[in-house]
């Protein structure tokens, strides 16, 4: 057995006989490897707790049990790190509501060059405003593409989100047509759900009215919102309380909203999104910064118990309520700590050292404090080139993995920018 000990002896090391199982008629065969390659081919474990190299908890089982909210589902992830803290239902097909203008703001700038480009508002972009929220919006008025941007994602306008559409599809289409450049627009929205790998979502509007066949689920949604706080543009934008801009065609008419987003603000609160129809109930998409703003956790909440009456304020709308205890219990049962510091996981550190490799730079990550829940961890060594991956860390809670780290070859000169949000 290849242990830390043996592979201090630098006898050992210089050349290793080891036992490997290989895909041939020879059910074992022993062969002789010089260390590098055996680095590639070795996956040592060490844990807390014993912890199959294997274990993989289900998506719908999540091994720390989700507070008790209305919502029909719910995915809160660590965005700086991938590691989940709760999960309730997080791949069941729902409407989302205007949660669909993050992916119209995502299509939009990723399409559009100059976010200066001018709009003339069309008969066909306005919106019955009794019913439908809207930024407003005039036939004939002119804003830039940066503005309707403001109107989409602070006050939910339906009218800026199909606007963008039509502006945008008729670039992707050829088409001044409205209907063949919102298809465009749609289509778009669809092929980068899937190039994002959201398995569970269909687009079939730029707006997120009520429409059969249209749907997204809680994760598919927390990386959509992951995207959209990796935009400056649009982080800055889902950042804000109100706006107040002047439209730059020759009618220069003053605009003025303020969010829909009621915890903006509040509780480590930057961001992002919400979304409300009949059909979707109450839905909120939240970017809480923790650990003195060095990580970011993204809030999905869908199907929160909702009676939905326009212009009523006191429309029952428990998505806020089930934000906040999800916040206490995130508060309550986990801390955020670099990996390699001293105590989390014991023997890391050594294990590094033996093994001549480190982790450069690493961000915190969310520990549980949860009974029955420990915290573990694998190494899986890898060949390392010069400045490359030497390998990587596995993290786990219970049995459960939960996310990984890289590791690199100790004293290379590389290192990794761990942003609020990763990439």
């Amino acid at each position: 057995m290849l242990t830390a000990a043996t592979w201090n002896d630098r006898a050992v090391r210089e050349h290793l006989e080891v036992t490997l199982f290989m895909p041939s008629d020879a059910a074992l065969s022993r062969v002789t490897l010089p260390s590098r390659w055996l680095i590639a081919i070795v996956a040592i474990l060490f844990t807390v707790s014993s912890i199959p190299a294997s274990a993989q908890g289900a998506a719908d089982d999540w091994i720390i049990a989700p507070p008790d909210v209305s919502a029909q589902a719910i995915y809160v992830v660590d965005a700086t790190t991938g590691i989940p803290l709760y999960s309730k239902n997080p791949n069941e097909h729902l409407p989302i509501g205007s949660v669909v203008k993050i992916m119209t703001a995502l299509v939009t700038i990723r399409h559009v060059e100059d976010l200066n480009e001018q709009v003339v508002i069309q008969e066909s972009d306005l919106v019955d405003t009794s019913v439908y929220s809207n930024m407003a919006l005039q036939e004939g008025d002119t804003l830039t593409v940066s503005l309707l941007l403001y109107g989409l994602l602070i006050p939910s306008g339906n009218d800026g989100a199909r606007a963008l559409a039509r502006h945008v599809g008729a670039k992707l289409s050829g088409s001044e047509d409205n209907r063949v450049a919102t298809e465009a627009f749609v289509n778009e929205m669809n092929a980068y759900a899937a190039e994002l790998g959201l398995d569970n979502s269909r687009f079939t509007n730029s707006h997120g009215e009520d429409s059969p066949n249209a749907y997204s689920s809680a994760e598919d949604v927390s990386i959509l919102a992951r995207e959209l706080m990796k935009s400056e543009l649009l982080r800055n934008i889902v950042s804000q309380p109100a706006y107040r801009f002047t439209s730059v065609g020759p009618e220069q008419r003053v605009y003025e909203k303020s969010t829909t987003n009621k915890r903006l603000g509040q509780n480590g609160v930057v961001g992002i999104k919400t979304g409300t129809t009949v059909d979707a109930g109450g839905n909120v998409v939240l970017a809480r910064e923790v650990n003195d703003g060095n990580n970011t956790v993204i809030i999905v909440i869908l199907g929160a118990d909702h009676s939905y009456v326009t212009g009523d304020p006191n429309t029952p709308d428990a998505r806020w309520a089930d934000a906040d205890t999800i916040m206490s219990a995130m508060d309550q049962q986990f801390a955020w700590t670099t990996p390699n510091s001293d105590g989390l996981l014991p023997g890391l550190n050594e294990q590094l050292a033996v093994w001549d490799v480190s982790l450069e730079n690493p961000p915190a990550i969310p520990v549980p404090n949860v009974e029955g829940v420990t915290l573990g961890y694998q190494l899986q060594l890898a060949p390392a080139a010069e400045g490359g991956s030497a390998g990587t860390l596995h993290l786990y809670y219970g049995q459960t993995h939960v996310g990984a780290l890289p590791l690199t070859q100790a004293g290379s000169a590389t290192g990794s920018d761990h942003g609020k949000v990763a990439a």
